[in-house]
């Protein structure tokens, strides 16, 4: 599977786009990653090339079958001269399962003077020595293998793991570290688009974001004892990017109370640059046994 084909929209007219099911990876509900690209997608066809998405606000309503079409109707907010906003709302039949607002901004280089800053440098650069997937998984145990094996493998994604899997911490009994280092990218080369770009990041953006207010508690997602589902998500884009080169994620969650977890992750490049920050709230209750 290429991201290429989930972002590969049907245009029926009226602001609505239909989107065929093509990632069944994540069992029986939609990936909430292939929920948030797609919305962008549909809004991005809307907006003019020169305009790329610089946030958006996505709202997981309800869960998506991964073996239905998911249509997406478009709605416009703004029309401005420097910002544009679309409303995105995905349904299956009656079920309305996301969401989304995007905003546009104006691409290129500012006319006049700009205030920037970066308070929080990359805290690794060194991409090239991140030793390949497979390597690592020899060294963890067999149950995260069988888990990439059904669940990451078949996404149009590959990563690396800068520091040991917190999953496997966790299948070992042992608790991981508060901050995760990943990295990502699109597999298939994407052709020149920002918006398309944009729509990668936020593909893999949803990928271990909630793990890391388990984590803490030496659980996972997986963990049947847990429930766990993404409430929202969040992406601020700090400038062009290319999601089909490796990208350094970072994940933490700072709080988790009242069955919910708040997690956060900043996306670097190889230069070190902050290219996107992401927030998401998830579901986290331990299952009351019965």
């Amino acid at each position: 599977m290429r991201l290429v084909d989930l972002l590969d929209l049907k245009d029926v007219g009226d602001g609505r786009y239909v989107a065929a099911p093509l990632d069944r990876s994540s069992g029986g509900r939609v990936f909430g990653g292939q929920l948030l690209a797609q919305a962008l997608a549909a809004a991005g066809r809307t907006v003019p090339d020169e305009r790329p998405p610089h946030s958006l606000h996505g709202h997981f309503l309800h869960p998506g079958d991964p073996d239905e079409p998911l249509e997406y109707a478009v709605e416009t907010l703004r029309e401005g001269r420097s910002q544009t906003v679309r409303q995105v709302l995905g349904t299956q039949g009656t079920n309305e399962v996301i969401a989304l607002t995007a905003a546009f901004a104006g691409g290129g280089s500012p006319s006049g003077p700009v205030l920037e800053h970066q308070n929080t440098p990359s805290p690794f650069t060194a991409f090239d020595t991140v030793e390949p997937l497979p390597d690592t998984l020899e060294r963890t145990d067999g149950r995260l293998d069988d888990w990439f094996a059904r669940r990451i493998r078949p996404k149009p994604v590959e990563l690396r793991f800068v520091d040991h899997p917190a999953r496997d911490l966790v299948f070992r009994g042992e608790k991981p570290p508060r901050v995760q280092r990943i990295l990502m990218r699109i597999k298939d080369r994407l052709p020149d688009s920002p918006v398309t770009h944009a729509c990668g990041l936020t593909y893999f953006s949803d990928l271990f974001l909630l793990s890391s207010a388990l984590y803490p508690h030496q659980a996972s997602v997986s963990d049947h004892a847990m429930l766990v589902a993404s409430l929202d998500h969040t992406i601020w884009f700090h400038g062009p990017v290319r999601a089909d080169e490796w990208l350094l994620y970072v994940l933490e969650s700072d709080w988790a109370g009242q069955g919910r977890g708040l997690c956060q992750g900043k996306l670097f490049d190889a230069a070190g640059r902050l290219v996107a920050t992401v927030m998401q709230e998830g579901l986290i209750k331990p299952v009351r046994k019965t």
